[in-house]
Parts: C-alpha cells; structure tokens; sequence
C-alpha cells in the first residue's frame, strides 16, 4: 500500500480531530485566555497610564524651569506663550513673591484653584482638583519669584492617555474614593471609585477587570484602568459533545493506522529530534527508489540545510542588529554631537532597511545642508551639497512636512530630483522634527535587494526619525541652557559663572608653560547718576553699548565678561604689564571718544576707570588677581576717573 493510500485512510479517519480541537480551544481555554488576555492588557495599560501621568509631571516640571529661564533672558510674556504655543502645557504663569499672576498664557482648567495654590505633581498625594502643575523658582527678573506649568485634567487630557496606553480600556483617576475624572461615564466611574477604594493591583468589579495603580512619586492619583470581561459561549454542551465523540473516533481510527504509519517514519522521526535537540549535521541515508519515503527523506536533507543556512543569516542579522544598537545607544547617551547622532540614526536605517545609501540633510537658515551621507560613493551617486525647501525631492519633504516613496521619475505624480540631489532608482525620505516643526530630512536610496521600498520601511524609518527628532529636542535643550547659564541675558557677554572657570583656567596654563597674564577691571563712572536721571531702561542701553565698544578692542582670545551691575573683566593671555596698560587706554579713549546716544533721547558723556594686574606678580589665584586688579580700579578712581591703573606700568 503506498504512502497516498495510508495518508488518505488516516485523513478520512482524523477529519474530526480539527474539530475537536477547536471545540475545546472555544470551551476551554478561549474564554481562559480572553480573561488572562484582559488581565494582562489592564495591567500593561494601568503602568502605561501612570508612566504618562509621571512623564506628563515631569514634563510640566522642564516646562516650567525653561520659562523661568526664558523670562530671565528675554520677555516673560514671550517666555510663558512659548510654552503655551509649543504644547509643553496648557496653562503658564510667572508669579509674584506675593503669589500674584505677573503674565500668563493659555487656559487653567474650572476647579483647579488659585494659581499660587497650584502644588506640585511630582510629589505624593499633590496635584489640583482639576489639573497637574509644576513650579519653578526664577532668579533674576524683577518682580517674578516664581514659574508654573500646567495641564488640565479635561476630557482630551484622558482620551489622549488612553490612546497612548491600550485600546478598549476605560480610564478614572481617583483621589481617594472621589472621581477626579474618568473617560466612562459617571455611574461606571463611582461604581469603581467604591470598589476599589484601599484596594491595588487586578481586581473584578461589576463585569469589569479593573487594574490599580496607587499614588506615588510623580502620579498624585489612583490611577484605575478598567476592561469589560469575556463571556462564556452558549453552546458549551453541544461543544463538550464534540469533544467526546471526536476523541473516541480519533482513537479508534488511530489505532488501527497506527501500525501502517509508524514504520516507514521511525528513521524521520528519530533523526527530527536529533535536530531538535541542535544537531543540524543530522542526514538521513535516501535509497534510489522513487517512493514516498525517499523523496520525504530528501525534502527532509534539504530543509536542514536550509535550517543551517538560516541560521546563520540569523546570526549575522543579530550581530548587525546588535552593532546597531549599540551605536544608537552611545549617541543618544552623548546627545550633545548632533552631527554624530544624525550620522548614527543614518547608519542605523541603511543597515535595517537595506539600502544601498543614504543621505540626512538639517536646515540651517534658509537651505538644507548636508550633515551625514552613507554609501553614496560605493553606489555611484553624488552628494548634496545644499538643498533648498520646496525644490526636489528631498526639498519637498521639508516643505510639506510628509514622507516620500517610490521609483524616481515614475508614476502619477513623477518624483524629480534636482541636481544637487541623489539620482537613484528608488527613494524614502521622511522629515526631521524638532519642538513640532520641520528641521530635516533622512533619505535613503535603492534595496540592496533590488526591490523596492515598502509601507512598512517607511512606518520603521518615520519611527526611526521619531526617536531622533527627540534627541535632537535634547540637544537644543541642553545648548540652550548652557547657553544661558554661561552668558549674561543684558549685553550677550561671558557671565561671572564664565569668568571664574576661564581665569582658573589660563592661570593654569600659564602656570605650566610660564606665559604671562594679565587681568582689566572695568567699572563706569557715575553710572548711579545715569539710572536715577534716565532710568534703568536708559542704563541698560549704556551697559550694552559698553559692551560693544571694549569688544572692538580686544581680541579675539581675551574673555570679556560682565563682572556685575556695572563692573566688567577682561582675561588677556599671553599679555604682559605694558601690554594690559596699552590696552586699557585704548578702552579708555573708546568710550569717551563719542557720546553714548540713543535716538530721541540726550546724548550722554559715559566715562570709564580701569585697574588691572597681572601673574603671578600681583596674584597666583583667582581670587587674589581679581582683588589686585579691584585695588588698582579704586586708585584709577580716587585719582579722579576716566582713567586706568596698572601696578608697574
């Protein structure tokens, strides 16, 4: 009897086991799994909510710690509707040391409270009635002790955490037994509030499987996550029926086949589970005849050495996969070289995708320019060297914010490259954001493969992209608060934070080569007189003025810094006594050479006094050199002003 035969009598006796199967797949363990399934899911979407929550107070805490800093360096109502505008938060405010509004932007939710009240959500049980804040202390704007961020607790708030968590589940946060809101209605929402009151973790309320999550450092809530469970099928008898009858026919069927099948396979058998148990060497001996059994023996050689062969394509994918990793994760830990991170994602995507190349352009000004490009010389293809929004390819990503796919010069709406672009075959670019708006472009260029690029390379790239336009967030961030805390927010100079770690510094280079240094002091005289006559608007316009006539002055290596009110320093290295004494006549003669004027107002006579000193002769540290050079200010001045002194000049 040949292998067909057998096959068919032991299919026609075993066309009930699906069956069976199945049925006790429904009676048993669908309705196990649909309930473990919905644990499960609530669970995961319960720590996805309170991650949000934590993540949305954290947030709203960096929200409010760069408008202070925004108010400090520049407007402060500019400072509070950035924030507002940028989606960072729904409602900002920079308050009064009597917790008065000073300026504010965007909307606070009813029920939230005074604004002064708002208390933090990063601690446990905080948070307003109706939305969650963070505060920030401001330093330096006058008249504004304090900046608050703020998002409402509004149906949008909890949809949009929903839709972040899972799908299918329901949302309340409760503070005790006492809905604050909820995306159920409100019968549901108070029939878990009492159920789950002291409660934690999975619990089962009224048909729901409702999932925990205590208050805790950053969520000031009871976040409950709730998902209706499954029910049991109505035909479960007619089911346990054909479960019994099917599992009595396939073993009578069974055994009478049993004898006829065994045999031919025994070899097959034994040398699958010497594969299984990682033998891939593992050959099975074909005879010259065309039966069923050799022809099964050959498939059966062949499979293994295609398993053997994937395998090692797997293990050269992991490896790829793992350098890729790896380097995506030193750039985002050194998200400070945005040109090495951008060059990273590139390498990243070329390697996942396969393409044979790849180009990342960034906008700066008016152009894209080229920040990163990957194989485009091995594939023959030309770099770009600017870009312009709105032109080619990768211009028209830029200026419509949407990605791009497909074969160059074909289809409906042909894609044609300019001649600063790339010119292969096939082509995926999809943009760069940072802080919601565009701010490049990442293109690759033909599969290695030959076929073309898919919906999904084009979801794994924006994803990809996603990330990066995060890091690139952190960056700007970063710059820009280093920025701010090295520079002064009035004349744009070097801050006194600046200035001590330079001088530390270029002390201790000339200490080790033996150069010299010298250091100006620089205060304004009678600037008093000038606020309280003009006013300080009119000072500060001095102060900046000042600022530009010494910078004209000095080098390019000299660190020019606003010591304090109107008192400044200059470090010159490699100077020595005579030269720092040359220079401060210079600054002399600058300042009172022209008047200091502003359009429609009184010109103004601003005079300066200048002390200097220099190392190691009149200080070896810091501290001492700066003392030295203020000692010889206060002789420039006692000596009657608008003039320097330099001991030893």
């Amino acid at each position: 009897m040949s292998l067909r035969t057998r096959l068919w009598l032991v299919l026609g006796g075993l066309f009930l086991l699906p069956v069976v199967v199945g049925g006790f797949a429904l009676l048993v363990l669908v309705p196990d799994a649909r309930s473990e399934r919905v644990t499960d899911t609530v669970g995961a979407a319960g720590a996805a909510v309170a991650a949000e929550v934590s993540d949305d107070c954290r947030l709203l805490g960096v929200a409010a710690r760069s408008t202070a800093l925004e108010a400090a360096a520049a407007d402060p109502q500019q400072a509070v509707q950035v924030v507002v505008e940028g989606g960072y938060a729904d409602y900002a405010a920079l308050l009064a040391p009597d917790g008065s509004v000073v300026v504010a932007a965007g909307r606070l939710a009813p029920g939230a409270g005074p604004v002064d009240e708002l208390s933090s959500c990063t601690a446990d049980g905080g948070g307003a009635e109706s939305a969650l804040a963070e505060s920030a202390d401001a330093v330096g704007v006058t008249g504004i002790a304090r900046a608050v961020a703020a998002r409402n607790l509004d149906a949008g708030f909890l949809q949009d955490l929903r839709a972040r968590s899972a799908s299918g589940v329901e949302v309340v946060l409760l503070d005790g037994e006492r809905v604050v809101t909820s995306t159920t209605d409100p019968e549901t929402a108070r029939t878990v509030a009492e159920a789950v009151a002291g409660s934690r973790g999975t619990v089962d309320v009224a048909g729901w499987t409702v999932d925990i999550e205590p208050p805790r450092e950053g969520v000031p809530y009871t976040v409950a996550v709730a998902a209706e469970d499954p029910g049991l099928d109505d035909r479960a008898l007619l089911l346990v029926f054909i479960v019994i009858a099917g599992v009595v026919a396939a073993g009578l069927l069974v055994r009478v086949v049993a004898r006829g099948l065994s045999q031919p396979f025994t070899e097959l058998s034994e040398a699958a589970e010497r594969v299984v148990k990682g033998d891939l060497d593992t050959e099975i001996a074909t005879s010259g005849d065309e039966g069923e059994a050799a022809r099964i023996g050959s498939a059966f050689n062949q499979m293994v050495d295609e398993l053997r062969r994937s395998l090692r394509e797997l293990e050269r994918s992991r490896e790829d996969l793992r350098d890729s990793l790896e380097r995506i994760g030193d750039a985002l830990s050194s998200t400070h070289d945005l040109e090495g991170l951008l060059q990273v994602v590139l390498e990243t995507a070329t390697a996942t995708l396969g393409s044979r190349a790849g180009v990342v352009l960034y906008l700066s000004g008016d152009q894209l320019a080229l920040v990163g490009e990957q194989g485009l010389h091995e594939a023959g293809l030309s770099a770009p060297s600017l870009a312009v929004p709105g032109t080619g390819v990768l211009g028209r990503v830029v200026s419509t914010g949407t990605p791009v796919r497909g074969r160059i010069g074909s289809g409906p709406a042909p894609l044609e490259p300019t001649e600063n672009e790339p010119t292969g075959r096939d082509v995926l670019a999809v943009p760069l954001r940072s802080m919601g708006s565009v701010v490049g472009v990442v293109a690759l260029y033909d599969r290695v493969d030959g076929r073309p690029f898919e919906a999904a390379d084009e979801d794994a790239l924006g994803t990809l992209a996603g990330q990066a336009s995060i890091a690139i967030d952190n960056v700007q961030l970063h710059q820009e608060a280093q920025r701010l805390s090295t520079t002064d927010g009035l004349t744009g100079l070097w801050n006194f934070r600046y200035l001590s770690m330079s001088l530390a510094r270029e002390i201790e280079r000339s200490t080790r080569f033996a150069r010299p240094l010298a250091v100006l002091m620089l205060d304004l005289d009678h600037f008093k007189s000038v606020n309280d006559t003009y006013g300080h608007a009119r000072g500060d316009t001095v102060l900046r003025e000042l600022a530009h006539r010494v910078q004209e002055q000095i080098r390019e290596v000299d660190t020019f810094a606003r010591y304090g009110g109107e008192e400044f320093v200059v470090v010159l290295p490699e100077t020595t006594v005579e030269g720092a004494a040359q220079l401060a006549e210079r600054i002399c003669v600058a300042v009172r050479r022209e008047p200091f004027v502003v359009e429609g107002e009184e010109p103004l006579h601003v005079t300066v006094s200048v002390g200097g000193a220099a190392f190691p002769e009149h200080g070896s540290s810091p501290a001492t050199l700066m003392r030295a050079a203020d000692k010889a200010l206060y002789v420039a001045k006692a000596e009657g002003r608008d003039r320097w002194h330099v001991p030893g000049a």
